[in-house]
């Protein structure tokens, strides 16, 4: 304890302007039940929220202030630094209320000071604001902890933080992890060298992103493979390693057990008897490294027959010679999967002589010949629970594959290579493909489906002859089957080629595919063959096997249209797009010959006198059930097919005729807008130019009062079209750019295309009352447009209030449900008269 005057702490320390402000305050507290507050300085109330005034008045206590979830620790912490008779006593990371309730983080020091008979009557101390600290760490905690990867940090190989999905990975707690010396200890020993050749690299000054897989050893002793991408970085001077880590196990499991599976298939692939298959698939399996044994077994009511096997110490032979689990596939005709050896119910003797062998954990499938078991497949595992559901079922599938193989082996060979394999490549047939495609969907596993075309082959069968034809679908053919290792070829129709692949980078098979077709040698003579390929996927593209191969050959067709060596994924919206658009055009084609498209008017208005200066023309579409079809479904389609031609066509001949009854009311002075679509103009120019359907008095009329509008989304077709733009010009027509602020909005094709009519779209009048950002960008286009002295069309007013505002702004015209809503030509007289 130390004994000060408490009036000199007041008068040299509570007023000394160091502590007038920020984040430090000072403050003397009375040992009484609530520590009230004796003095203070003066950047307390920025502390607390509390001004010196209340905090008198209220007789205000330190602990008044500490958050109700906070005081037991709290406390706890004090009479324990009590009984240690300790001078100080400090606390970190406490919660304060402020008067407004927020909440503030803090560290506590305080000293205690004792009276005359030396006991303890203050502390004295500072309270230190570390709440944007506290946050900040909290906000990284729960950003790091919510992410789907584990994340930690490390100093020279020893942690100093994992998030939370780090610690799910590894099996360990913060609390084990922060007891190590070294982060080496859960790294699993045959990978500790490439671990810490890394963490001596990077101290040697190594910064770049490594990628690598380890395994490691979790807390319920559990190995398990991890794929970590690390880096270093300086954080307050220090060096710290940071890196992501993802639990990999089931994919390694996966990517072991698919290229088990692959070379499984393969291996009986050139087999033609029973007994060879057997052995091809014993070597297959055993060439994996991966298990302390394997057999296949016969087994029956007399004897035990071992047909195939490999193991260390020989037990396979001696697990014949007694009871063993492998006969009880018989009777129950399903996989058994021992995740635990020790966990099996009998077989002593069985496990015995496994557990010599360090053998924990045991697979045992079925192989069928039709419905009865004919032989069994035992692996058998050093871990134990080492394999996931998923995996399991592809060692079934391994198994199913086995069984599949044999049952056609059993039948006549001939009749078998008939009906499911290609006489000229030794591919899979069509009949194959379907067999198996079936096979992948009932088992839900997601793969891709591709279709491969080889480009222009008709042309090559012509001009280089059926057998060369021949030879070039056999290399092909031969290329694909052995190159691509993981997935299984067909033959489809003439020069199709069908893959399924199961591999989760589609990207690096579709290389190879290309590596396939590039690097080509017929005779000696390199050649290059180009292709197609059209890919769907499932589930994604379609579940059912006709759907998938519809989508496929129709994606296929798509790259063929697109030109050689053109590679399609399905697109659903495409795919729509396409059955949309077929769809659209011939309604289209009826649309046109049964005259089913009808002019609407729109007025335009002075905003100074609200008088009719113009229209703009609007086609509506109402198909022969009364439908009425919005523009913007079938415009985008009718430009795609080209039938836009004669829409224009159809709606000049429609306005024509109501400029002619126009002129019957000796109505001049009006502008009528007519949109007219920019890649178009060339043709509408000859249209004028022949004379055939319009004569010179009617294109004198149209120029009389039309105004060709363009819409301002498609600026690359202005400057496109830009000559043929300038020729209506010249031919007397005016110009109006439509939608202007909402596409690609250009201050020099305003100069260059010398427009007479600036048209703000709807959108920007709808806003521009309630965003003062909108209202400038409006208030720019106007007097943009009165530089280059254009006339300004407002479009989609609706409302008084942005009526008056476009005055204010000096706006030329408008348009909008203000003063008319679109009306048939029928009815637009009545505004005229």
């Amino acid at each position: 304890m130390i004994n000060l005057e408490r009036e000199k702490i007041s008068d040299h320390l509570m007023s000394n302007v160091l502590f007038s402000s920020g984040k430090i305050s000072l403050v003397l507290l009375k040992n009484s039940p609530k520590w009230e507050f004796e003095n203070w300085s003066d950047n307390i109330s920025y502390l607390i929220g509390y001004t010196p005034e209340e905090i008198k008045n209220k007789k205000l206590g330190f602990l008044d202030i500490v958050h109700p979830e906070e005081k037991e620790k709290l406390m706890k912490s004090f009479q324990t630094s009590r009984k240690n008779r300790s001078k100080t006593f400090n606390f970190s990371r406490l919660r304060l209320i402020k008067k407004d309730g927020s909440l503030i983080w803090v560290d506590i020091k305080l000293v205690f000071l004792a009276d005359e008979k030396d006991r303890v009557s203050h502390f004295f101390g500072y309270v230190l604001d570390v709440t944007v600290e506290v946050e900040e760490k909290n906000l990284l905690e729960t950003l790091t902890d919510i992410v789907p990867v584990g994340i930690y940090l490390h100093e020279w190989g020893k942690f100093i933080y994992m998030n939370k999905r780090a610690l799910e990975i590894s099996g360990y707690t913060r609390e084990d992890l922060s007891k190590m010396d070294s982060m080496v200890k859960v790294i699993y020993p045959e990978d500790r060298v490439l671990v810490e050749k890394i963490i001596e690299s990077r101290k040697k000054g190594n910064n770049e992103t490594l990628n690598y897989r380890v395994r490691i050893i979790t807390k319920d002793n559990k190995v398990k493979w991890i794929q970590i991408t690390s880096k270093v970085l300086y954080y307050k001077g220090r060096l710290l390693g940071i890196g992501i880590v993802q639990d990999i196990d089931k994919i390694v499991q996966f990517e072991f057990v698919k290229d088990l599976l692959s070379k499984v298939n393969k291996s009986m692939l050139a087999v033609k008897n029973k007994q060879g298959l057997i052995e091809k698939v014993c070597l297959a399996l055993n060439e994996s490294g991966n298990f302390k044994g394997l057999g296949i077994f016969k087994f029956t009511k007399k004897k035990a027959e071992l047909k195939c096997g490999f193991s260390k110490n020989n037990f396979i032979n001696e697990i014949l010679k007694v009871d063993n689990p492998e006969k009880k596939v018989y009777d129950i005709k399903k996989p058994i999967y021992i995740s635990d050896l020790e966990k099996l119910k009998g077989y002593e003797e069985y496990k015995r002589i496994l557990k010599n062998s360090k053998v924990n954990s045991v697979i045992i499938l079925p192989i069928k010949s039709g419905k009865r078991i004919d032989l069994t497949l035992s692996l058998y595992i050093e871990e134990k629970n080492y394999y996931s559901v998923d995996v399991l079922e592809v060692f079934n599938e391994i198994a199913e594959n086995i069984s599949f193989a044999l049952k056609f082996i059993k039948q006549q060979e001939t009749l078998f290579y008939k009906e499911y394999f290609d006489t000229l490549t030794g591919l899979g047939n069509k009949n194959y493909f379907l067999n198996n495609i079936s096979k992948y969907i009932n088992k839900k596993r997601d793969f891709y489906l591709l279709m491969i075309d080889i480009y222009n082959f008709k042309f090559l069968n012509e001009s280089m002859g059926r057998e060369y034809g021949d030879v070039i679908l056999k290399e092909v053919a031969k290329k694909l089957d052995t190159q691509l290792t993981y997935e299984n070829v067909f033959r489809g129709s003439n020069d199709e080629f069908i893959i399924i692949s199961t591999s989760e980078n589609i990207y690096q098979l579709l290389e190879k595919i290309k590596r396939i077709f590039k690097d080509f040698k017929l005779k000696n003579r390199k050649i290059e063959i180009d292709f197609n390929i059209g890919i769907v996927k499932f589930p994604e593209d379609g579940n059912t096997k006709d759907d998938l191969i519809l989508k496929a050959e129709r994606t296929l067709e798509l790259a063929k249209k697109k030109g050689k060596n053109e590679i399609f994924f399905f697109d659903k919206d495409r795919y729509e797009s396409i059955k949309k658009t077929f769809f659209f055009e011939k309604k289209l084609e009826e649309a046109i010959k049964n005259d089913e498209f009808h002019l609407y008017f729109q007025p335009i208005v002075s905003v100074k006198n609200n008088k009719i200066k113009g229209f703009e023309v609007l086609l509506r579409w109402i198909d022969s059930e009364g439908n009425l079809i919005p523009p913007s479904e079938f415009i985008p389609i009718a430009e795609k097919t080209g039938q836009i031609k004669e829409i224009d066509k159809i709606v000049i001949k429609k306005v024509l005729d109501f400029l002619y009854e126009l002129k019957k009311l000796k109505k001049k002075n009006l502008d009528i807008s007519v949109n007219i679509t920019p890649s178009n103009i060339s043709g509408i120019i000859k249209l004028f130019k022949e004379n055939k359907i319009f004569k010179n008095e009617d294109i004198k009329l149209l120029k009389e009062f039309v105004t060709f509008e363009l819409t301002e989304r498609e600026s690359m077709e202005f400057y496109s079209e830009k000559e043929n733009i300038n020729i209506l010009k010249e031919m007397g027509f005016k110009i109006s750019v439509d939608d202007f602020g909402t596409g690609y909005s250009s201050l020099n094709y305003l100069a260059e295309l010398n427009v007479n009519y600036l048209k703000i779209d709807m959108i920007f009048i709808q806003k521009m009352l309630k965003s003062e950002k909108v209202y400038k960008l409006v208030q720019s286009i106007i007097n943009i447009a009165k530089i280059f002295g254009i006339l300004v069309v407002a479009e989609g007013v609706e409302t008084e209030d942005q009526l008056k505002e476009l005055k204010k702004l000096k706006c030329d015209l408008y348009q909008g449900y203000l003063f008319s809503k679109p009306v048939p030509q029928s009815e637009i007289f009545n505004f005229l008269k």
